[in-house]
């Protein structure tokens, strides 16, 4: 794809931007300033992808008015038929986001991370895609998302930020597949008598730094978890993925979540980011692990923590941590009921939480922030209470 295309005079649009997602974007009907956009794929088998994880759902693409004047344009990001049979369309049948477009230190532009909502009444759903109204004033530039990304590079920057605070140390614990550093905030004492580590999932659709992110900050307003803990956040697993706009997989189209099991027995034949946060992890045994995921979806049935069979634990103290922390989880999210992992269960072996229970006995779980009522704001307040449900209830283990 070229890096930007002509639409009509004045106005263009490119995918190749940080987080940018698109397969195809042309003009349609260029009086009208009717534009579609048809959404990125990852390079998975679709007999794979309808097993676990689907990955056709992320649309992210600049739009720019080069014109005197100020425009009008209505784009139409089309639904493909596989995933409307699979019932899969909530993926894209969402509200749509816009952010300004910027200039980052690195060769491409990105999304600043001002996500604001399209407005209803400026979006539509038709029976094969999702129509949206955009106006764009003379030489502005803006994104287009079904996602609120968080860019890699921004993340960075405010990781280092944050890092200037006494109490955190930004660490770098591995590189990704294309050389993008994997950062690790380190928060509280290094010595303390146990740790706690926190993620941003691997699947770079769901943009959960916005919650992890969030966590830190709520860990650095200070209290006893500084002296009784020593606390990792790792806000972004799979920052080619990120910054390269794709949904599950990684700059190799590897699913990024899965090959854990490969790595805690020694193996080497998985992704390089699921090697590099496992060797992270099993340095220093965690008591309690959480992998958090964000994404909002309007038919995803509700929010909800996914319970390990707590016979998985050695210990049974540890497994009588993960039922409490199982029963605050609950309440955090509001749901009827966990999503309940069996003992052996072929793709959760794959994943980062089962194995952390398996190998390393530490109390761990997957918190999904995803359905209908999730919000990008709604993230940002789950995730601290997520952490602190966690550092309270293992604070008697280790």
């Amino acid at each position: 794809m070229n890096a930007w295309v002509e639409l009509v005079s004045g106005l263009s649009a490119t995918a190749e931007i940080e987080c940018g997602s698109a397969s195809r974007i042309e003009a349609i009907d260029a009086a009208d300033g009717r534009v579609a956009v048809e959404p990125g794929e990852d390079a998975v088998p679709r007999e794979l992808q309808l097993k676990g994880p689907i990955s056709c759902y992320n649309v992210c693409v600049a739009l720019r008015n080069e014109a005197g004047d100020p425009r009008q344009l209505t784009v139409a990001v089309l639904i493909p038929g596989w995933l409307t049979e699979a019932n899969y369309d909530g993926f894209l049948r969402k509200e749509y986001v816009t952010a300004p477009l910027q200039q980052g230190d690195g060769p491409l532009s990105r999304p600043a991370s001002e996500w604001t909502m399209v407005s209803a009444d400026r979006q539509r759903n038709r029976e094969d895609a999702v129509e949206i109204d955009l106006a764009l004033d003379a030489g502005e530039q803006v994104v287009l998302s079904s996602i609120e990304h968080y860019p890699v590079t921004v993340c960075n920057e405010h990781l280092r930020e944050l890092a200037s605070t006494p109490q955190a140390r930004l660490r770098t614990i591995g590189q990704s597949a294309q050389g993008r550093p994997i950062l690790a905030l380190e928060v509280g004492a290094p010595d303390a008598p146990r740790s706690a580590v926190f993620t941003g999932t691997l699947q770079p659709g769901e943009p959960s730094a916005w919650a992890v992110l969030s966590m830190i900050e709520a860990a650095l307003e200070g209290g006893w978890w500084l002296d009784e803990y020593l606390i990792s956040f790792i806000p972004q697993t799979n920052p080619d993925g990120i910054y390269l706009g794709r949904c599950n997989v990684n700059a190799r189209d590897e699913l990024a979540a899965l090959g854990f099991d490969e790595a805690a027995a020694g193996g080497r034949l998985c992704p390089q980011e699921v090697r590099v946060l496992w060797d992270y992890l099993s340095v220093r045994n965690p008591v309690v692990y959480l992998d958090f995921h964000f994404m909002r979806q309007t038919n995803h049935p509700y929010t909800k923590p996914y319970f390990i069979d707590p016979a998985i634990y050695r210990d049974p103290a540890v497994a009588e941590a993960a039922v409490t922390l199982n029963e605050r989880y609950m309440e955090v999210s509001g749901a009827p009921e966990p999503f309940r992992v069996a003992i052996g269960d072929e793709l959760w072996r794959g994943l980062a939480a089962y194995q952390v229970a398996a190998q390393l006995d530490a109390v761990s779980f997957t918190y999904q922030y995803t359905g209908p009522t999730s919000s990008l704001e709604g993230a940002q307040e789950v995730g601290p209470k997520t952490m602190l449900a966690a550092l309270e209830v293992c604070r008697k283990l280790g």
